[in-house]
C-alpha cells in the first residue's frame, strides 16, 4: 500500500497544470482484479504531455506508471501530422515502449507505430491496449483516388506472425461500400472484407465484416451525443463500448477472461 500511496502522490503533483484529468475504474479476470486509473493530459503549444497511473488490487506489485509526449506539426497548406512517444514501467520491472506518428498530406493519410513490451502485454499497463508480447509494428494508409474511390491498406507485424489487409471503398450517394481482402500469418490464411456505412437520421451507422481465416463483425454508431461500437469475433470473443458526454465504458470477454473499464474525463479549467 505504501507503493500505491507514493505513486498517487507523484501523479497528483502536476494537477494544477493539467488541462484534463481522466479517472477510470477497471475490473478483470478470470481471477478478479480491480484497480483505478488516472490520466493527466497537459497541452503546451504544439506539444501534449501525458502521465498515466494504473493500480491493481489486491496485488499492488502490479502497479504501472507511464509518461508520454506528442507534438503536432504542419506540412504545408494541405498537410498536418503528429509524432509521439510513450513509455510505461511496472513495479515488477516489466515495461512497454511505443513510438507513433500520423500524417495527412493532400489526398493521402498515413499512421505508423513501433513498440516493444517486456514480460507483460500492453493491456496490462493500460486497459484494452492489446495482447502483443515482444516487438511489434503497425502501418496503415489511405489514398483518395477520386471523390468516390478510396484505397486503404494496413500491415501489423509481431513476433511469430502478422496480418495484412487491402480494401477499396466507393461512395454511392450518401452510402459507402467497402470490398477487400486480408491474410493472417501466411498467404493461405486469407479472408474477405465487406463494409457498409450510411447516414441514419442524425447519426452515422457502419458495419465491417471479415470472413474466412479471420472472422469478426464490427458495428458502429455515432451522433452528436453518443458513440457506440460492438465487435463479435470467432473464436468466441466480444467487445462493446459506449461514450457520451464526458463518460465512456468498454467491456470485453474472450477465452482469456473479461475486462470492464469505466472512465470520466474532467476538464480542470472548469474547477
Amino acid at each position: 500500500m505504501r507503493k500505491l500511496a507514493l505513486l498517487i502522490m507523484l501523479a497528483a503533483a502536476p494537477l494544477s497544470m493539467a488541462q484534463s484529468l481522466e479517472f477510470g475504474l477497471w475490473a478483470g479476470g478470470p481471477n478478479l482484479s480491480v484497480g483505478p486509473t488516472v490520466n493527466l493530459s497537459y497541452p503546451a503549444g504544439d506539444w501534449t504531455l501525458d502521465a498515466w497511473l494504473r493500480a491493481y488490487m489486491p496485488n499492488t506489485d502490479e502497479i504501472s506508471f507511464g509518461l508520454g509526449a506528442k507534438r503536432a506539426f504542419e506540412a504545408g497548406p494541405a498537410g498536418r501530422g503528429e509524432l509521439g512517444l510513450k513509455g510505461f514501467i511496472g513495479m515488477d520491472a516489466h515495461y512497454w515502449l511505443e513510438a507513433y506518428g500520423s500524417a495527412v498530406l493532400g489526398k493521402g493519410a498515413l499512421e505508423a507505430s513501433l513498440g516493444h513490451t517486456y514480460n507483460r502485454t500492453p493491456s496490462h499497463f493500460w486497459p484494452l491496449q492489446g495482447e502483443t508480447l515482444g516487438t511489434y509494428g503497425r502501418l496503415a494508409g489511405k489514398y483518395r483516388l477520386t471523390r468516390e474511390l478510396t484505397l486503404q491498406s494496413s500491415l501489423y507485424l509481431y513476433e511469430g506472425g502478422g496480418q495484412a489487409e487491402a480494401a477499396l471503398s466507393w461512395r454511392a450517394g450518401q452510402q459507402t461500400f467497402t470490398l477487400g481482402a486480408g491474410g493472417v500469418d501466411r498467404a493461405s490464411n486469407a479472408y474477405a472484407i465487406l463494409g457498409y456505412k450510411t447516414p441514419y437520421e442524425h447519426a452515422v451507422v457502419a458495419a465491417m465484416l471479415r470472413l474466412g481465416a479471420f472472422n469478426d463483425l464490427r458495428l458502429d454508431y455515432a451522433d452528436r451525443a453518443y458513440k457506440a461500437h460492438l465487435t463479435l469475433a470467432y473464436p468466441a470473443s466480444a467487445q462493446v463500448g459506449v461514450a457520451w458526454d464526458r463518460w465512456a465504458v468498454d467491456a470485453k470477454v474472450d477465452d482469456r477472461g473479461y475486462e470492464l473499464y469505466l472512465r470520466y474525463t474532467l476538464p480542470l479549467e472548469e474547477l
